[in-house]
């Protein structure tokens, strides 16, 4: 009985993963640069001057509670070119919140964000958010993720740990959060700079 169970955790687990973009290939030298949390006031405007000197896009997965407190955030975003994506309307965690509470939160969030993409915070969801999300959204998860938030980070270790996302269609992850900011603002240009002179271009999903 315990083997078949583990056998089945697998084979969800596997079906999910499958069905989950991870990576995006392509025999062009892409990478798609995502950002998570936001908007927030002061920081979404530091990525955006970056994005807009640099001339590359990149992709929000916005929380609708903040996209409705910072609509102008949410124009700019827009306005130059970047792409939306759903990260819930208050930032649940899909393992401690049950279905129909988690379905209405996604809902909620996109009355603020009209977004065809979807990510789950902290990567998580249960097979049956899964089913039903998976109607309505294209599920991105990452190739890398930054790990900037971490108090146990430092811009060194966080850029190694991105670095290997400027390839064919990686995916890369930082935060547009407040807990992020120090780490986020020293790496981001670092690995744009290094991106480009691999020969990598940036596209959103879109």
């Amino acid at each position: 009985m315990i083997i078949t169970f583990s056998l089945l955790v697998l084979l969800i687990f596997a079906l999910l993963k499958k069905s989950w973009i991870w990576h995006i290939f392509h025999h062009e030298k892409v990478v798609y640069l995502t950002f998570d949390d936001g908007p927030q006031e002061e920081l979404t405007q530091e990525i955006l001057q970056i994005l807009r000197q640099e001339n590359i896009k990149a992709t929000f997965f916005c929380v609708g509670d903040a996209a409705g407190r910072y609509p102008h955030l949410m124009e700019q975003i827009r306005q130059q070119g970047h792409s939306i994506g759903n990260h819930t309307m208050h930032h649940l965690n899909g393992w401690r919140t049950p279905l129909k509470e988690y379905l209405q939160d996604v809902q909620e969030a996109q009355t603020y964000l009209n977004a065809r993409y979807f990510r789950p915070p902290y990567g998580k969801l249960t097979l049956c958010q899964w089913l039903k999300l998976r109607k309505h959204f294209h599920i991105i998860l990452w190739t890398d993720i930054s790990y900037d938030w971490s108090p146990k980070m430092t811009p060194e270790r966080c850029f190694k740990r991105v670095k290997s996302a400027a390839k064919h269609g990686g995916i890369v992850v930082f935060h547009d959060n407040p807990k992020a900011a120090d780490n986020m603002l020293q790496v981001l240009p670092q690995f744009i700079r290094m991106a480009k002179e691999n020969g990598m271009t940036f596209k959103t999903f879109d």
